[in-house]
């Protein structure tokens, strides 16, 4: 008899990935992100409580190789499938997060990695999660605002619907409908101040750099050119370094009759791994071409002769400031086109 074909159901993206956390006994003690056909994203302290019945884990160390019982609620069949611990974070909040392995190599072999997305700005964008308070197994759809990180990198979501996030969301994967995009990973809740915090994305993808994270500049956030030859955003917004000694930016410029061809290098020092797969290039505002965002122009970070670069190339009629901003949102450099164009000429 032949098996179905396990992959994710085609409607409501934001919960298909949401998997549920169990102990042996079935009872459900968190949630989890489906990250691809083998990761499992979720947090340290619900993995804690999964195997607070078993008598022999009694430190994180324990932790790991440990295997979990998950429940995959958007996966076709929905079937429940062994996860081994292969990966632990520290006791801070900002660092709760495991990395689980499904043992079936063959289970979910159709299911692509899924992207998050880091805001320029959190503050202000929707958000709906999906948990399992108190174990339940049907589990509750939350919605809401987030705002600006913490001290401590967090975001704090605060309720805007009927119900809060309480015990059982942790670990499970934030959606925001204004990125149209995961932006975190539900860490914890204050249940009577209707408020509750995620670890975002650019954190997670220093937790597990295989994860996929685009930079994002969504249109409320871009900034107001009052003055197209005075105001410089790139360099308002993101500084004035082309290197921080790890990440460089440079760029190669020739000149055509009616515009330019830039060619731009985002490029790792030897040694140096990337996090995030994406780089994101921002341009000038005023740069328009068909199929273009100015502020989204996205390039993957791969390895050309030993190194990780990521390349883009586009042709504007005028030279400007560009922005490149990589590792999910920690990396931030600038390069003034044609201040480089005139120091090389």
């Amino acid at each position: 008899m032949n098996h179905p074909i396990q992959t994710l159901r085609a409607t409501d993206h934001e919960t298909a990935r949401v998997v549920a956390v169990h102990r042996h006994d079935g009872m459900i003690v968190g949630a989890g992100c489906l990250v691809d056909q083998r990761h499992i994203l979720t947090c340290l302290h619900v993995v804690q409580a999964a195997l607070s019945s078993e008598e022999k884990v009694r430190t994180n160390e324990e932790i790991l190789n440990h295997v979990l019982y998950v429940s995959l609620p958007g996966v076709f069949g929905q079937p429940t499938v062994e996860a081994a611990v292969t990966r632990i974070g520290g006791k801070e909040i900002q660092n709760d997060l495991a990395l689980l392995l499904i043992r079936d190599t063959n289970a979910l072999q159709l299911i692509e990695a899924v992207e998050f997305a880091s805001p320029l700005r959190h503050g202000g964008k929707s958000y709906s999660v999906l948990g399992f308070p108190g174990g339940n197994k049907q589990g509750r759809n939350v919605v809401g605002r987030l705002h600006a990180a913490d001290t401590l990198g967090l975001v704090q979501m605060d309720r805007g619907g009927a119900l809060s996030v309480l015990g059982g969301f942790s670990g499970s994967p934030v959606w925001s409908s204004d990125l149209n995009a995961f932006v975190g990973l539900v860490v914890t809740e204050l249940a009577e101040e209707n408020v509750s915090w995620c670890i975002p994305s650019r954190r997670l993808c220093e937790f597990f750099p295989e994860l996929r994270v685009r930079f994002r500049v969504p249109p409320k956030d871009r900034p107001v050119i009052h003055d197209r030859y005075i105001d410089d955003p790139n360099k308002q917004l993101f500084g004035n370094a082309a290197d921080n000694g790890q990440r460089r930016l440079h760029a190669t410029i020739k000149k055509r009759k009616k515009h330019y061809v830039v060619k731009v290098n985002y490029e790792c020092s030897k040694g140096v791994r990337p996090r995030g797969h994406f780089v994101t290039f921002i341009t000038y505002p005023d740069f328009k071409k068909k199929n273009v965002d100015a502020y989204e122009l996205f390039a993957e970070i791969q390895q050309y002769e030993g190194m990780w670069r990521a390349i883009q190339e586009f042709y504007p009629n005028e030279l400007f400031t560009i922005a490149a901003i990589g590792d999910g949102g920690d990396t931030v450099l600038t390069l003034d086109l044609d201040l480089l164009l005139r120091t090389t000429s």
